[in-house]
């Protein structure tokens, strides 16, 4: 366990994560970890999803084979770079 950190929450929140904690057997501690990764997680995820809505529409949108081909490789630039700037 990593320093003593402090947040508030919302009371409706807090109460949440009480009752999720005691329904599953989970410290105060660590069900409030395990919501906080999830929305993390579930961020990530709709990146993801708007990215390939995005590439799909740029892929409709190419007249040709080479704009198609243009299309994936600066879409693999671009997570390339994504994930240097981790």
């Amino acid at each position: 366990m990593g320093p003593q950190n402090q947040i508030i929450l919302d009371d409706d929140v807090l109460e949440a994560v009480k009752q999720r904690a005691e329904a599953e057997g989970k410290t105060l501690d660590q069900a409030t970890n395990d919501v906080v990764r999830l929305g993390l997680s579930e961020a990530r995820w709709q990146r993801v999803l708007k990215r390939g809505r995005d590439y799909q529409r740029e892929m409709m949108g190419a007249v040709s084979d080479e704009e198609a081909i243009q299309v994936a490789v600066d879409a693999v630039h671009e997570s390339r770079a994504e994930r240097r700037g981790r």
